[in-house]
């Protein structure tokens, strides 16, 4: 599958929105803050919005072309799940020892149930907070594995249709179930990712432009605000410059760094930021200050864990894969 530098781009703005807003608003809201909070980076929590739009879009790519539901499958766990337990084992032995009274550490049978990473579904707790938006992006790997093995995927636009028929109605009257197993909160944003595909390699005309105006529409109803107005418009129209080739003036190597290090960044962000802040506030008294060193300290870790445990887990374990199917294909042929 090609990497797009662009995409990378979007990582990188997606992830440090996030982190901001954490260092910032939610850091105030949680334990409170001298930092002025005219600075607040609020708007930054939706830069997981972003993060699912990207999630359409490299998803629904990575099902064109020659592959199997068991790869699809076995590349989906090998990307999410080695670095997840990584991040989350780092958490939760750093929020243990830190002892914060203000950062509650979760006891073993919780990190048990995270390792599964559907401990949402069962109201369990995260043990970190961010770990909320993993279940979207689950929910919608299993429904496109889904429609793959149902030989759908080529019915792109009655597949929007219905999907966003369900997030409006859903919308306006909370179907049951429809948060997580119909992915109705969040699905509007993965289904614009896949119609901006269409658009940019599947030569989509007017038929992907209204139905990713029904993507915008069904966001607004299901997450209403003027705030949020402005900042769907702004996350939709950041997607059509990368569709239409006009992000490569935002190629700046630190956004493609910081899209490389992206998940690793995102997992471990929230709550060893607040650990290491709450210490630092000791003998750093000036927030900006204090804000700009976990910022360069939490890059850094996330940096070391994608060059030296995420890239060679997935380096390994992809090669595994490469090579049983070899041992396998062999052992056929000899039969």
């Amino acid at each position: 599958m090609v990497r797009l530098k662009e995409l990378d781009v979007l990582r990188g703005i997606a992830a440090i929105n996030v982190v901001l807003f954490h260092y910032t608003a939610k850091f105030r809201l949680n334990f409170g803050h001298d930092y002025p909070q005219k600075y607040d980076w609020n708007i930054g929590q939706y830069g997981v919005e972003l993060f699912f739009i990207i999630s359409g879009f490299v998803i629904f790519m990575s099902l064109q072309g020659k592959t199997t539901i068991g790869d699809f499958a076995y590349k989906r766990f090998s990307r999410l799940y080695p670095t997840y337990w990584i991040c989350m084992g780092l958490t939760f032995l750093i929020v243990g020892l830190a002892n914060d009274p203000k950062i509650e550490s979760q006891p073993p049978a919780v990190f048990l149930m995270n390792l599964t990473m559907f401990q949402g579904v069962f109201n369990v707790k995260n043990i970190d907070g961010v770990y909320w938006s993993l279940i979207p992006e689950l929910f919608f790997y299993v429904s496109m594995g889904l429609l793959f093995q149902l030989g759908w995927l080529d019915k792109v636009r009655t597949i929007a249709v219905v999907w966003l028929s369900l997030m409006i109605g859903n919308s306006l009257f909370k179907l049951p179930f429809g948060a997580y197993f119909l992915n109705l909160d969040y699905g509007m944003f993965f289904m614009a990712g896949i119609l901006f595909y269409q658009l940019k390699f599947a030569k989509g005309d007017w038929h992907e432009h209204l139905l990713i105006a029904f993507c915008f529409l069904a966001a607004v109803l299901q997450h209403p605000g003027m705030t949020l107005f402005y900042v769907f418009v702004f996350i939709f129209l950041l997607f059509y410059l990368f569709v239409y080739n006009q992000l490569q003036i935002l190629t700046w190597r630190p956004f493609i760094f910081l899209g490389y290090i992206s998940y690793p960044l995102y997992l471990l962000h929230q709550n060893i930021g607040f650990v290491w802040m709450r210490i630092m506030a000791r003998y750093i008294p000036n927030e900006y200050l204090l804000i700009s060193v976990t910022i360069a300290l939490i890059v850094t870790i996330a940096w070391l864990v994608t060059r030296f445990l995420e890239k060679p887990v997935l380096h390994f374990l992809r090669n595994l894969r490469v090579q049983r199917q070899g041992y396998a294909n062999a052992l056929q042929k000899q039969k």
